[in-house]
């Protein structure tokens, strides 16, 4: 479902079922398609081929995470939100903060996603917060602590000069992006373009007590959706830049992460 009446605006996303159950399996198989666009420059995407892409699936996999103990990372959550931002949004990638990563189990600050979508009315610049939550009263409250914080002029200063350190001259738009970033440019002229897509997964009571996706189904995951969508607007205090709330709920979320570690794992010994 989406609601794009005003802002904050609402997506709202779920893997649905097969033979009764939530498709955990299926829903990190789509997530393990996307690990090539997910870890390398979009410069080097067209690199994928018969010959190379299974190579780079297996460097692209260990770049995620190298550990028994995945039970508290939020890769997924990550790789989520980049698919959304990639499938329903039209976005591209301005810098993958995983391809610079000195070692596997590293864990990545800054926003959880740096994208930019070429809008209606010229280029825009989305920075992406997730929360890979079970409990989404938690969530909702936890990121909306940071956003504040992130949004802050020394904190986006910061993140500006990384990614604009990162940035490779020969990727879309990157004079134009660069200029955004510059230190000397306003933020009053980047806030007009800023978008902050905030991707929050939880457990979902509606989820759980149903197993097709049928008119019951849709009604209750709908009013479960907008009841949440309700709390983070009421709460968010967040002024002169566009926030997207883009809502996962999930039937297991420690069956998905099982399912994607197997398939990660395997992807590793291509």
């Amino acid at each position: 479902m989406e609601d794009t009446a005003g802002l904050p605006t609402l997506l709202g996303l779920c893997a649905g079922y097969e033979l009764g159950q939530w498709r955990s399996t299926q829903f990190a198989k789509y997530l393990i398609r996307h690990l090539i666009e997910f870890i390398y420059p979009v410069e080097e995407w067209g690199a994928a081929n018969s010959t190379t892409g299974v190579e780079m699936t297996a460097r692209a996999a260990e770049a995620v995470y190298k550990t028994q103990k995945y039970e508290n990372r939020g890769e997924i959550g990550e790789l989520i939100l980049f698919a959304v931002l990639r499938a329903h949004y039209g976005s591209l990638p301005v810098v993958s903060k995983f391809f610079f990563k000195s070692a596997a189990n590293d864990t990545v600050k800054g926003f959880d996603a740096v994208h930019f979508i070429e809008g209606e009315n010229g280029l825009e610049l989305w920075l992406g917060e997730v929360k890979f939550y079970t409990d989404a009263a938690a969530a909702i409250r936890h990121v909306l602590e940071e956003l504040g914080a992130h949004l802050a002029a020394d904190y986006l200063r910061g993140e500006f000069t990384w990614i604009g350190n990162k940035m490779r001259a020969d990727g879309p738009h990157y004079e134009q992006i660069r200029r955004l970033l510059d230190d000397k440019t306003s933020l009053d002229q980047v806030f007009p373009v800023l978008h902050i897509p905030v991707l929050i997964t939880y457990e979902s009571q509606a989820v759980g007590a149903h197993n097709i996706v049928d008119d019951a189904y849709k009604a209750a995951v709908e009013a479960e959706l907008r009841r949440h969508f309700e709390s983070f607007r009421n709460r968010c205090a967040v002024q002169r830049v566009a926030v997207h709330l883009i809502l996962v709920p999930l039937g297991d979320k420690r069956a998905l992460q099982d399912a994607f570690d197997n398939r990660l794992r395997a992807a590793q010994d291509l």
